[in-house]
């Protein structure tokens, strides 16, 4: 008994070692398979005359991708990983030994330059998103490493009995065979990582529709475009024929930054590659070689380009994704300075007024009579400060918000707006309108505060009507808050149909009003929808209610 628990003592550190070994294999056994994936890719897609040498490899990038995400101190499991799955591709397609070895060589050489040089000068994720980024990527993993791998590279065409005088030709196909791939596999794993995507729990839905539907005309204009240089007739027509895909890559870098500049050239390189290395080249007056070495040079010449088009926009959205948190951030600040102060009002400044009046009457009794009216002046100057301190801290923050939801509140500030401002208002809450997500509840009470206020200073209407209804639609459960005048209109909103008001009045004018309605609308999903004709304004706020926590009474 004492042998058997001293034994299962003794094989659990093996057992746990075995686990940790196989856990840590598991990541360069991938790697290896993707890799071989990635060579027979490229044979798939061509090779030159010689069978061998494809131009267009991927397992490179592979490689040096993997060693951007693990540790450096295991990078050379990963180089040890993929020798055997670069000798039974080579192998399979007969490259002789020594031309496997120094294959072999140059592209663990410009994935090892790569990552190292992109750990140094970048640093940690994410490794692109704005434009210095992806320029410090092309200059080295698209520029620099290729260039210097590319110098060993060219020596085996020459070990296959290719002309040593063709040396840069040799180091130009190589350098090309890697800087294309680095161009377009690179980017978008490297994104794609960085931003922590998985394929776990992956559902297709509508925002794949757009996608799909660039990728599959990418795919069709390139595959006319390698068709139709196929026919001497078309011959003519190259320039046109060039242009085909350039409208969807344009669409691919708009609508996804470098993600969809890199997928998008990826797509023209692999068609227009295989067309090229099958016999229907974009070059068709060039033999095979020379159409391909054309290719590859009009492939990266377009790739740069795009690819920083892609980087300069990702760096635009981004600098705008900041600045609407940094508003969001504001309006936050200044809702909860708007509490404290309201808070600050209610509770000091107002009891202190109030304890004011109630030391003005101790003084009555003991004033002459003379002093009786003096002393009337001054409890009604305290008693009409209590009335406006009391105004100012329901309208910074209203307590009613809190207490009672967004219909109460609502109600007591219109009631307080039409005796302030002679406006007449019309309210119809639905009855539907239960209580709110608290955030909700505020950001449509500021919106009314907000369109009321435009409505009293610029639009000089004399009624406004405020609807608040909870629609159920097609996109899901939606409260619709409709404010509407009879004013003077919106000029820059209602277009030549506000223009016909010719009065020398001053018109109205889009102000910060607007850009505060549509960023608290943003930050909790909602839109603003204005339309604005000389005689009728209409504001209305789209908000959705699904997911937001009802506060119940």
């Amino acid at each position: 008994m004492s042998f058997a628990t001293n034994s299962g003592i003794a094989m659990h550190p093996i057992v746990t070692r075995a686990r940790g070994a196989m856990a840590r294999a598991q990541g360069p056994l991938l790697l290896a398979f993707a890799y071989y994936v990635g060579a027979q890719t490229a044979f798939y897609i061509g090779t030159l005359s010689d069978r061998i040498f494809a131009l267009f490899w991927p397992p490179n990038v592979i490689l040096f991708c993997a060693l951007m995400v693990v540790r450096q101190r295991d990078w050379w499991l990963y180089v040890l990983a993929a020798f055997p799955a670069h000798v039974v591709a080579e192998l399979g397609v007969g490259m002789p030994l020594p031309q496997l070895l120094v294959a072999f060589a140059t592209n663990c050489m410009v994935a090892l330059i790569s990552a190292y040089a992109m750990r140094r000068f970048v640093g940690d994720p994410p490794w692109f998103g704005n434009f210095r980024r992806a320029f410090i990527y092309i200059v080295i993993v698209c520029g620099v490493s290729p260039a210097l791998s590319a110098l060993g590279g060219a020596f085996v065409p020459i070990l296959g009995g290719g002309s040593v005088a063709d040396y840069w030709v040799f180091w130009l196909h190589w350098y090309l065979a890697n800087a294309l791939p680095n161009l377009t596999i690179g980017p978008v794993f490297l994104i794609w990582f960085s931003g922590g995507a998985q394929w776990t729990g992956w559902k297709p839905s509508r925002r794949h529709i757009e996608p799909a539907v660039i990728a599959a005309g990418l795919v069709c204009a390139c595959v006319i475009a390698v068709t139709a240089t196929a026919h001497s007739t078309m011959h003519s027509f190259l320039p046109a024929i060039l242009l085909l895909p350039l409208p969807f890559v344009l669409w691919a870098v708009v609508r996804f930054g470098e993600k969809g500049a890199s997928g998008a050239i990826l797509v023209v390189a692999i068609v227009f590659t295989w067309g090229a290395l099958h016999g229907r080249g974009l070059f068709p007056d060039e033999d095979p070689e020379q159409s391909v070495l054309a290719l590859q040079l009009l492939m990266t010449a377009l790739s740069i380009p795009v690819l920083m088009l892609g980087a300069s926009i990702d760096d635009v959205r981004h600098a705008e994704q900041t600045t609407r948190e940094l508003a969001a951030s504001l309006v936050r600040a200044q809702d909860e300075e708007r509490r404290r102060i309201a808070r600050d009002l209610h509770d000091s400044t107002g009891q202190n007024l109030i304890a004011a009046t109630l030391l003005a009457g101790r003084l009555e009794n003991e004033l002459p009579p003379s002093a009786a009216p003096v002393l009337k002046q001054l409890e009604e100057t305290l008693q009409q400060s209590i009335r406006e301190v009391r105004t100012v801290s329901y309208l910074l923050h209203p307590p009613l918000l809190d207490e009672a939801g967004l219909g109460m509140a609502v109600r007591y500030f219109i009631e307080g707006y039409t005796e302030r401002s002679g406006v007449a208002v019309d309210l119809e809450i639905s009855p539907d309108v239960d209580r709110l997500a608290p955030d909700l509840e505020l950001v449509l009470f500021r919106l009314v505060q907000e369109a009321l206020t435009n409505v009293q200073r610029h639009s000089k209407s004399a009624t406004a009507q405020i609807r608040l209804v909870r629609e159920r639609r097609a996109d899901g459960e939606k409260v619709v808050l409709t404010v509407e005048d009879a004013g003077r209109g919106m000029p820059s909103i209602g277009g030549r149909a506000a223009a016909r008001d010719r009065s020398n009045e001053p018109r109205p004018t889009r102000g910060v009003g607007l850009a505060s309605m549509r960023e608290r609308l943003h930050q909790i999903g909602g839109r603003l929808e204005i339309e604005s004709v000389v005689g009728r304004t209409t504001l209305r706020a789209v908000v959705p209610v699904e997911g937001s926590v009802s506060v119940k009474d």
